[in-house]
């Protein structure tokens, strides 16, 4: 593996609206940046700005160190590099899939990337190009650390938050996963809070004000106690968390408003109650959601 921190020649092949950010993102640190995509078009802002313009995938990858791939799918993907040229361009370097890919299918690219000899990390881009562009985004990795060590330098390039969470190929497009049921089961609390405050007649600017009022100050705390699995009540025992809850499902029912997610929450604290897990704290809500026994 020739790689190193100070290795300044990368190869991005996909020139979508991310890939070229990344292009982009690397021209700013001064890197050395060879570009390729299907439609060279695409191309030419990027060689204008300073980056090659290469011929081919296989051209791309043989002249540089490093290869970012970011396109549509695995599909895609792997129709641009799993060819006999490009494995041979690739062969003691290393690529780092970016491409939107599920974990069974990066690691079939970790397999081919292994029997070819060439060092591979997947990743997963928790940001939009913007943030890419203005050194404020988080990329998630998963590879063997040596491979992301070695090639630390070019990934701080882009977004300027590399993070490794661990060495099992395929571990990053996993790890988003949970990212994204925090954002989603978040937001939809705060839309079904909203839609009360809505239905009952209250302004949304007053609901609004006292929930960003509030920010998310609970989720270091509760965190903490999901790190060392503290769950005693230090609080309140979570049985009052299910009385409460119940009046939120009550409300919900006599404002007309759609019940799905609150009869989600009300089934959990159901579930928590028959497990025995009333004189607990909140956090034990946790041993529901993993299925461990009280």
């Amino acid at each position: 593996m020739n790689q190193s921190n100070e290795s300044k020649n990368v190869c991005v092949i996909g020139m979508g609206n991310m890939g070229s950010t990344l292009a982009k993102a690397l021209l700013v640190k001064g890197h050395n940046v060879t570009v390729w995509n299907r439609t060279v078009s695409k191309c030419e802002s990027l060689g204008e700005a300073g980056a090659t313009i290469a011929a081919s995938a296989a051209v791309a990858t043989a002249s540089t160190e490093t290869t970012v791939v970011c396109v549509s799918d695995h599909a895609a993907s792997a129709s641009v590099l799993q060819t006999d040229e490009v494995a041979v361009a690739l062969r003691g370097k290393i690529l780092v899939q970016l491409s939107t890919v599920t974990a069974d299918e990066s690691r079939d690219m970790g397999r081919w990337a292994e029997a070819n000899g060439i060092a591979y990390l997947d990743g997963s881009i928790l940001g939009y190009p913007q943030n890419v562009l203005s050194n404020d985004c988080t990329i998630i990795y998963s590879g063997p650390k040596s491979v992301f060590d070695a090639g630390e330098g070019m990934l701080s390039a882009m977004g300027g938050k590399p993070k490794l969470v661990g060495e099992a190929v395929g571990g990053a497009p996993t790890f988003d996963k949970t990212l994204y049921a925090n954002h989603y089961g978040s937001m939809l609390a705060f839309f079904h809070g909203a839609a009360i405050c809505h239905a009952a007649g209250f302004p949304l600017e007053t609901y609004v004000e006292q929930v960003v009022a509030g920010g998310a100050g609970y989720k270091p705390r509760f965190g903490e106690l999901l790190v060392n699995r503290s769950y005693d009540a230090a609080g309140a025992a979570m049985n009052i968390d299910a009385a409460a809850y119940d009046h939120v499902v009550r409300l919900t029912d006599e404002l007309g408003l759609d019940a799905t997610f609150s009869t989600a929450v009300a089934t959990l604290f159901e579930r928590a109650m028959a497990d025995g897990l009333g004189e607990q704290g909140f956090a034990a809500m946790f041993k529901v959601l993993i299925k461990e026994s009280a």
